[in-house]
């Protein structure tokens, strides 16, 4: 990123606090049109001219559209990671961890909405290798916590063992990734109740004896 430019005429850390906040506000602005219009069709120029400053402009923060989609969508992935570490790491029995990790995925969509869709819509992964550089060792270390959760629920003799983590994983994250094509912030099903009703379907196909 380059430095924003400085006129001489700020004291202290003015400039540097206007750069910030100017920063921010394409952040915001570039959410908003990825997650309306999808990152494919959203251009540099849509950004600058929603910000109101010339695309040059965007240059001082940004080295180009690529690094505005990882710096928005990149917090959301560290942090649903992190969150699964934790869980994974409290004295909870293996259901209970279940129900958390299934929370704490889709709890996502109620706090993060538009950084959620705009991961799960767009196809961008698999054709630019900035993205998945960035992304890809995320999700992988997601998928291993994941795998890791039912593999040691099955040893605790709490999870059905005769299921490939592996797979078993693939079926929960398809389901609940599933929900950024039809949710919609403020109409039912609330997000709780999509827990509740998704950790039902889980634990009834995971859970030994059901629920």
């Amino acid at each position: 990123m380059a430095a924003a430019p400085d006129n001489g005429n700020d004291a202290g850390g003015g400039a540097e606090q206007r750069g910030q906040s100017r920063r921010d506000e394409i952040l915001t602005v570039a959410r908003d049109l990825f997650h309306r219009k999808g990152y494919a069709n959203t251009s540099l120029d849509d950004i600058a001219g929603a910000v109101g400053i010339k695309r040059e402009g965007i240059y001082y923060y940004f080295e180009n559209r690529v690094q505005i989609l990882i710096t928005i969508i990149k917090p959301l992935g560290e942090l649903l990671r992190d969150s699964l570490a934790g869980i994974l790491e409290t004295d909870a029995p293996p259901v209970e961890k279940l129900r958390l990790a299934v929370e704490n995925h889709l709890m996502r969509f109620e706090r993060r909405f538009a950084e959620s869709k705009i991961t799960l819509r767009d196809d961008y992964f698999s054709e630019n290798e900035a993205v998945l550089a960035e992304m890809g060792p995320i999700w992988d270390a997601y998928e291993v916590l994941w795998t890791r959760l039912i593999r040691e629920g099955q040893q605790a003799g709490a999870f059905n063992d005769a299921l490939d983590p592996r797979l078993a994983y693939y079926g929960i994250l398809g389901m609940c990734n599933w929900v950024a094509r039809w949710y919609e912030p403020g109409k039912p099903p609330s997000v709780p109740d999509l827990v509740e009703q998704y950790y039902a379907l889980i634990a009834g196909g995971l859970i030994k004896g059901g629920r």
